[in-house]
């Protein structure tokens, strides 16, 4: 059965945001109708289905990018409302009220602190982030003087606090700190610990007895280690990342509680979770994907996992019990589903760059029909995000169109290790181009691909690589570029506070800034260019400015360009309607070519 344009714009991140309590488990779902996230519960040990508590759309805006937009609190739940940044507060009775609105205000990585009936957050404003408690009618600064803090956690006693911070000009993923406080009676912090392994340290968790456990890759992957000893110890000392990279507030790919753990490791780009009980191990998927999130409880182990048949599912895993899908897309191969019927085993491809033993790599899907077929690239943002050997139900739709799709971790992307994400310091515009081209002649040479009809499409810093690949070589017929980096020396200027250093790290200097963008380039490429952009109105994070200015070069030069702009839109294409537009005619586009 073909899928529809609407199977092809349903979007891979439906679920995010797991939370537990003592009844329940919590977790956002993204509405069919409107592309927001709403809240859901299911009670634990009960036969109802699952509840969707908040109808409106929970989200926060700290860094534009969000992150720990709810947490459940004394039987009812506090969150963030996206439209405003307003936090509000459902209580047990279903009863809601607003506690805290202010204007040009975000709240994010909330946290709860049931032992004083409040909640900690990051506060986001025009003077900075810090640290805060809140309650109905009490706002309490916790911490501040850092320029950015995340992942905050509160021990099960509710006696200690353990938080991350960086300052400008590093990110997250870069350079960060680790904070440990113990919480004074009148819900004070005192007695500070504070460690910094010249590295980024990353999602702290409390194990058992108060131990605190985060992390850090200084030994050059995401390993946990136990940090509240005189020696911080490796827990898990397998050379690959048992994390992703800290784009978001509130992310947990790794939980303890008592005895048992659960955690996930990524080998060759996809991940699989594990589940310790003392000495024992086990995997706890069939097959390696996507670890989205994360919690535990007595009543079960749950996550939000992505694999090659399905979208999103929220699992429960409990001892002597099968697996139990409580949301998503349930894959049925009796049934016939669409996600089983139309799915294509992603193919590892990997190719020789830059010094001797580095390659790049990424999966190739071929095209439904067995013979020679137009290549469709997909270069990932962040640059440090990845992509995933899972499920997407557009790439299943662009193979049953007739294309092949290359996904790419250009060096740079997150899974890798510390050394393949620093790979790209001082070299974004040279390294990643690169990559994308010998990546795409690697393929040509081993599958059946039409060179003359080879397009290459990027959402965000991958629109950036995109559009400086189409200027540098012929290899490319076309280009769409998503919301994506353009001018790299405008961008620096205008962007957000949160990704406001990282432009130099990523390139260097302003005469460097300039040089290493699509607006240098093309004016300097003598052939005419061909581009379709896609710009969400309300961007902040790239500006629609660039996009117009990026289509007028290329219009200049001889070239053509189509522009797709949605008034409503942030930094990513949400609502279904407009998915659904802008997919049909980039598809178009890549049919005209």
């Amino acid at each position: 059965m073909p899928l529809t344009l609407a199977d092809a714009a349903e979007p891979t991140d439906t679920l995010a945001e797991l939370h537990s309590d003592t009844q329940a488990v919590y977790w956002l779902a993204r509405c069919p109708q409107t592309g927001g996230m709403q809240l859901w519960r299911w009670t634990a040990d009960s036969n109802e289905a699952p509840q969707c508590l908040i109808e409106d759309a929970v989200g926060s805006r700290v860094n534009q990018y969000g992150g720990g937009s709810y947490t459940p609190l004394l039987g009812g739940v506090v969150w963030v409302r996206q439209h405003d940044q307003a936090i509000m507060h459902l209580d047990h009775h279903g009863a809601s009220h607003c506690w805290q609105k202010r204007p040009q205000t975000a709240y994010g990585g909330l946290c709860a602190d049931p032992k004083r009936q409040r909640v900690l957050a990051v506060e986001e404003d025009t003077h900075g982030q810090r640290l805060i408690a809140l309650t109905d009618s009490h706002r309490q600064v916790l911490a501040e003087g850092a320029d950015f803090y995340g992942a905050p956690i509160l021990s099960d006693d509710g006696n200690y606090l353990a938080w991350v911070s960086w300052s400008l000009p590093h990110m997250p993923w870069q350079r960060s700190q680790l904070h440990l406080a113990q919480m004074a009676a009148n819900g004070r912090l005192e007695a500070f610990e504070r460690w910094d392994f010249g590295a980024a340290l990353s999602q702290p968790q409390f194990g058992p007895h108060n131990a605190l456990i985060c992390m850090s890759d200084h030994a050059g992957w995401w390993q946990p280690w136990q940090v509240s000893l005189a020696t911080p110890l490796c827990l898990s000392s397998a050379p690959v990342d048992h994390i992703t990279t800290p784009w978001q507030l509130g992310e947990r790919q790794h939980a303890w509680r008592d005895n048992r753990q659960v955690y996930c490791q990524l080998h060759q780009g996809a991940a699989q979770l594990y589940q310790r009980s003392g000495e024992q191990v086990a995997a706890l998927l069939p097959s390696p994907g996507r670890v989205v999130s994360i919690t535990l409880a007595r009543h079960g182990d749950y996550a939000i996992v992505q694999n090659t048949t399905s979208g999103a599912l929220l699992i429960r895993f409990t001892e002597n019990c099968p697996h139990r899908c409580l949301a998503g897309n349930v894959v049925d191969n009796a049934a016939g589903s669409l996600a089983a019927k139309n799915t294509a085993t992603a193919q590892w491809l990997e190719a020789p760059v830059g010094n001797e033993g580095e390659t790049v790599h990424g999966f190739f899907y071929s095209a439904s029909a067995n013979h020679t077929a137009p290549l469709i690239v997909r270069v990932h943002g962040g640059p440090t995000a990845a992509t995933y050997p899972v499920y997407d139900p557009l790439v299943a739709y662009w193979q049953q169109q007739g294309f092949h799709v290359l996904d790419i971790n250009p060096r740079g992307s997150g899974n890798f290790g510390r050394h393949y994400r620093e790979c790209l310091a001082g070299q974004w515009g040279i390294s990643d181009t690169d990559d994308v081209i010998a990546l795409v002649n690697a393929a040509c040479a081993r599958f059946a691909i039409d060179t003359a009809r080879c397009f290459i499409r990027g959402q965000s810093a991958g629109g950036f690589t995109a559009l400086n690949a189409l200027a540098a070589t012929p290899l490319f017929a076309a280009a769409t570029s998503l919301y994506g980096v353009t001018d790299a020396l405008s961008l620096s200027a205008k962007t957000h506070r949160f990704e406001s250093g990282y432009l130099g790290w990523l390139i260097g200097d302003e005469s460097l800034l300039a040089q290493r963008s699509p607006t240098y380039k093309v004016p300097h490429c003598r052939r005419p260019l061909r581009a379709l952009f896609i710009q969400g109105g309300k961007d902040a994070v790239v500006v629609p400015e660039q996009t117009h200015a990026m289509a007028r070069h290329i219009k200049q030069q001889g070239g053509q360009a189509q522009t797709l702009l949605f008034d409503n839109e942030r930094h990513g294409i949400r609502h279904p309607q407009a998915r659904q537009t802008m997919l049909a005619r980039e598809l178009a586009f890549y049919q005209e070519g």
